[in-house]
């Protein structure tokens, strides 16, 4: 049996520990996890968890005042110094829990016709702190799974309201943007029913691409719209280069026509023309607000010209290369003839029939390139030998 002061520190511990347990279950009442659960049509497995968590909640609150009344009886006890009574309920098996009346097929005729099951005070305590554990667990995951799934989604339904102004403002109907409505109300519809059978650790990315891809096409569109002056004035000024262009591979063309003997060039067509014409048009896509063809026209006849000037400028460089080339071994002859003099061959007749040889093709028009190559190389073959050989 205990002492009186040891009854006495035995309470004070049963006490404070009531009051704890108090706050804690308040705690738990008031978790964000419980309001939700509380007040939502629960679907599937959150439905589930939380019919299991419910109603071991409505257990758990039975037994505290089980224990708060545990606490004054104890405190009446030492009041009137029951030291035997006040042992007996801090040690023994007092509580008594779940009551069951005994089905008439398991009672004998003697036999009690209900069941008891007795625990200490601190069985009861072990069973609270189990059962509470529980329940915050299940609490806080469904709290944790409905607001990882609101951060997803809240930021993915303002860039929809933002899209969806932009389509607005284009008069564009995109049939996308609905889709993707549905499909986040039908995520938030399903955080709130079932939010622990949610994958909080994928957000819908899907969803995010697909906005994306809209949010692309728009844009697109809406660029068309409000820099369609600026970029008719940079197709305007890409047209002159090509035009400037194609007059300069126009010319060097006949130049090579005349000087260089099949040189295997094809006549440039001319590709002005046709993509004014498309520049012509559209202005009146605009007026029209027909964006869609407004980009699609903008962007093919940005690309068309400058593969147009990109063309014109291949033929000229290929057109200039080719004369290029034959300025070059002229050079080249006349260095070699040069070089010949130095070293005292200057009245070598084999050298000087192979200068007239390589001379006259090079100055011949139109020249023939490959046999003027052959030419110059001969001679400076031949110079080569006579050096080596002296």
């Amino acid at each position: 049996m205990f002492s009186h002061e040891e009854a006495d520190r035995a309470l004070q511990r049963l006490s404070s520990e009531s009051d704890r347990m108090a706050d804690a279950l308040v705690a738990m009442d008031t978790h964000a996890g419980h309001q939700l659960l509380r007040n939502a049509t629960l679907t599937g497995l959150t439905k589930q968890r939380w019919a299991e968590a419910s109603s071991a909640m409505t257990v758990l609150w039975e037994q505290f005042n089980v224990h708060r009344r545990m606490v004054e009886l104890a405190k009446d006890m030492l009041d009137r110094r029951d030291l035997g009574s006040l042992t007996t309920l801090l040690t023994d098996p007092v509580v008594e829990l779940n009551a069951q009346q005994l089905p008439i097929d398991q009672r004998s005729l003697t036999g009690p016709a209900m069941v008891v099951d007795s625990v200490t005070l601190t069985e009861l305590v072990e069973r609270m702190k189990a059962a509470y554990k529980a329940i915050t667990e299940v609490l806080a995951a469904a709290d944790a799974a409905w607001t990882t799934t609101i951060q997803q989604i809240d930021p993915l339904e303002m860039e929809l309201r933002s899209v969806s102004a932009l389509a607005a403002s284009l008069g564009v109907d995109d049939p996308a943007l609905a889709k993707i409505d549905a499909e986040l109300a039908q995520i938030r519809e399903l955080a709130l029913a079932d939010p622990m059978a949610i994958d909080t650790a994928r957000p819908p990315q899907r969803v995010a691409s697909e906005l994306a891809d809209v949010r692309a096409r728009l844009s697109r569109l809406s660029s068309a719209k409000d820099t369609f002056d600026d970029r008719m004035a940079r197709i305007e000024a890409l047209l002159g280069e090509v035009s400037a262009a194609y007059e300069e591979a126009q010319v060097a063309y006949a130049i090579v026509m005349q000087k260089i003997a099949s040189p295997g060039l094809p006549r440039l067509t001319e590709a002005v023309a046709p993509l004014r014409a498309r520049l012509a048009e559209l202005p009146e896509l605009w007026r029209a607000g027909q964006w869609r063809e407004l980009a699609t026209g903008l962007e093919e006849l940005e690309r068309d010209a400058t593969s147009a000037l990109a063309e014109a400028r291949t033929q000229l460089r290929l057109g200039t290369g080719l004369l290029d080339r034959r300025l070059e071994l002229r050079g080249r002859l006349e260095a070699y003839r040069a070089k010949a003099n130095r070293l005292g061959h200057a009245e070598d007749l084999e050298l000087a029939e192979l200068h007239r040889i390589a001379h006259g093709v090079l100055y011949t028009s139109p020249c023939d390139l490959p046999a003027a190559t052959r030419a110059v190389n001969r001679y400076q073959q031949a110079l080569q030998d006579k050096r080596s050989a002296s």
